[in-house]
């Protein structure tokens, strides 16, 4: 579950913050004087055309490891919007019920982006997020406060001559500069599923909550594995592969047309400090860690009592700045 940072860690770190120089410096300078533009100057763009279908967009995505990418319409010749990968799964599990009966059977390839991604009246659901390289940092984190998770950055005046930033990008740079700081404080109960669940399950739960994760537990509440958005890639649509049990879909076996690696969570004690996690993220580069609390009843050695997500690093952030959001939760 992605969680909200607390009042108390603002009432620890804003003292530091408000104090550090080199924090302020850095929210008022430039995205180019920041050296973001040049770290992206060789990374191929990737977007995708409004009018797509969604398989398309499933390759591309899958194909580069990517939870979004940029909208172009081709017909008006603009930047339209951001698909993200939970919009996929959202999809995916609309054509289910609730007791798992497929209710809408559709031929993918008749769906575009475009359908997906707007409203009954054709407009778009959210704009492209877009800034150029010559705003400020405290713009960049302005529109991750309003729930965008990836931010389009236009290097010039040319249309095709943008670059996309992450908050994984963020949490680097975090990770060479922020003191150690507190984190985990009053956190909320995890979402969680048991690896009994079929997949479809697992993706509805992602869908109903607007979470990329979920740790996956055993019948005893040890933590086994996670399942994120991402992992919709592994589906293809196939309805078969998303009535599998959590237990099997994760399971590479010899001739699968979709094999899922055996991941190892990167997990932290309550007592880890912000600098440390956000190393782990960092040098990991995954987008979420799970904090645990050992047990020893019945052989547990591992239960997931939270989940620190990219967001939530970012989140704190962005409450130091000052930046208050007047959107809705998502």
């Amino acid at each position: 579950m992605e969680i909200p940072t607390t009042s108390n860690l603002n009432n620890v770190v804003q003292p530091i913050l408000s104090k550090s120089k080199e924090f302020n410096t850095f929210l008022q300078s430039s995205i180019e004087d920041a050296g973001l533009v040049r770290k992206f100057v060789s990374k191929p763009l990737v977007w995708l055309d409004a009018d797509e279908n969604i398989l398309n967009a499933f390759d591309k995505l899958s194909n580069q490891k990517l939870l979004s990418a940029p909208i172009y319409c081709s017909i008006s010749r603009q930047w339209v919007s951001i698909l993200d990968i939970k919009d996929l799964v959202k999809f995916v599990v609309s054509l289910f019920d609730d007791n798992n009966n497929l209710v809408k059977d559709i031929n993918p390839k008749d769906i575009t982006i475009r359908t997906i991604l707007t409203n009954s009246n054709g407009v778009f659901k959210r704009q492209c997020p877009m800034i150029s390289k010559n705003d400020t940092i405290l713009n960049l984190l302005d529109l991750f406060n309003k729930k965008f998770h990836r931010v389009c950055i236009a290097l010039s005046d040319e249309q095709m001559d943008i670059k996309v930033y992450s908050q994984l990008t963020l949490i680097k740079w975090l990770d060479k500069h922020l003191k150690e700081l507190g984190l985990f404080n009053k956190l909320k109960p995890v979402i969680q599923i048991n690896h009994n669940k079929l997949a479809i399950d697992a993706f509805r739960l992602l869908a109903e909550n607007n979470i990329y994760g979920v740790p996956i537990v055993s019948d005893n509440g040890e933590l086994m594995d996670n399942i994120s958005v991402i992992d919709i890639k592994y589906v293809k649509m196939d309805k078969a592969k998303l009535l599998q049990p959590l237990s099997e879909f994760f399971y590479p076996t010899v001739g699968n047309a979709y094999p899922i690696p055996l991941r190892e969570p990167i997990v932290c004690a309550p007592q880890t400090r912000l600098r440390e996690a956000i190393g782990r993220v960092a040098s990991g580069k995954v987008h979420r860690i799970f904090l645990v609390k050992e047990v020893v009843d019945a052989g547990v050695s591992q239960v997931p009592i939270n989940v620190v997500s990219v967001s939530d690093i970012v989140g704190c952030v962005v409450n130091l700045t000052g930046l208050k959001s007047n959107l809705p939760k998502q």
